[in-house]
């Protein structure tokens, strides 16, 4: 955030806090500065969530459908909806903070203190004095023009639609958007190691076709996505020979899978490697360089079978899918995140 933060802005509101500038007056020109120098940022305050948790798709499809309703209330802000804006993103903030900790941010009895050493939203002087800002209970119905969470979803405060307010809401969403991804990382790797256990050992499919236990399914993809930059680099800038069996122990513990579990080769024309997943199915992939008019990226075959291959596709093509061929195998296809 402090390389994205407007300087002469800071300069202003500092300015004016030493000549001793009241909350509110300070609180307009930080407003403007986030409306204004700093507004792209604002805007895309909720965008670093999706890039949070990909060890488990169905908790991250939770993320991405909460970052698409905070975008549609910025854009409420944007459009000087307050009355909209703030009480979506507070709630989403409510439901994001009890899908990682248990608790909501808001709740007295949240015993997380939202300290860090690594992120500025950990300081002391920040999620925490902030927790209690948006925190403050409103028992009484009426026009306080307050930031309070109990407030708003409560129907108590009715004045407490302005842009102030609206860009205090979206401003927590961009702190604990820095503070919440290793959380948000922990949280995705229990759920799937839950989701694991209860999938283990059957035999069903989806309807895609694809293996119910999919142990390993997501690292196995993820090793072939990397795998598949190393070898197109090499192949594309012209480099060193690759090495096929040194790539693949590399990227196997990256992805947190035994080196030893796979079966890599090379040869003149290309490479290749195959993988046992506990389910039983063998995964493979295959490449070589560009054999066509109409791409430079490497010719691609994908294996997904019962039995292992007996050797690369231009030697025993039967079993192997060219990655010119669409749809690819079923446990190929990945799950994906709109």
């Amino acid at each position: 955030m402090s390389e994205r933060w407007h300087m002469k802005g800071t300069l202003r509101a500092l300015k004016l806090a030493a000549t001793g500038a009241g909350s509110s007056e300070l609180d307009e020109v930080i407003t403007d500065v986030w409306n204004t120098e700093n507004r792209i940022w604002l805007q895309h305050a909720a965008t670093p969530i999706r890039r949070w948790s990909n060890s488990h798709y169905p908790f991250k499809q939770v993320l991405w459908e909460r970052v698409n309703l905070i975008e549609k209330a910025i854009a409420h802000h944007q459009a000087r909806a307050y009355e909209a804006s703030i009480p979506i993103i507070l709630a989403q903030i409510d439901g994001i903070s009890r899908d990682l900790t248990g608790q909501s941010f808001f709740s007295k009895a949240n015993t997380d203190p939202y300290l860090d050493d690594v992120t500025l939203s950990g300081m002391e002087t920040n999620l925490p004095i902030v927790r209690r800002v948006f925190s403050t209970d409103v028992k009484e119905s009426g026009r306080y023009g307050l930031v309070s969470r109990h407030g708003v979803l409560h129907g108590r405060d009715l004045t407490y639609a302005t842009r102030v307010n609206s860009t205090k809401t979206i401003v927590l969403v961009a702190a604990l958007a820095e503070y919440f991804p290793r959380v948000a990382d922990d949280a995705g790797a229990r759920l799937r190691r839950q989701h694991e256990e209860q999938v283990a050992g059957t035999q069903a499919v989806d309807d895609l076709g694809r293996f119910v236990d999919d142990r390993h399914i997501p690292e196995i993809h993820q090793f072939a996505w990397d795998f598949d930059v190393a070898y197109s680099n090499d192949v594309l800038l012209g480099q060193d020979a690759f090495h096929a069996s040194t790539v693949g122990s590399d990227v196997a513990r990256k992805v947190g899978l035994d080196p030893a579990s796979f079966t890599v080769g090379d040869d003149e024309t290309g490479c290749w490697w195959h993988y046992k997943l506990p389910a039983g199915r063998v995964l493979g992939y295959a490449a070589r360089p560009s054999t066509s008019s109409k791409r430079r990226h490497p010719d691609v075959w994908r294996w997904d079978d019962s039995q292992a291959p007996t050797g690369p596709p231009w030697q025993c093509p039967e079993g192997w899918r060219s990655d010119d061929d669409f749809p690819r195998s079923p446990n190929w296809e990945p799950k994906v995140v709109v």
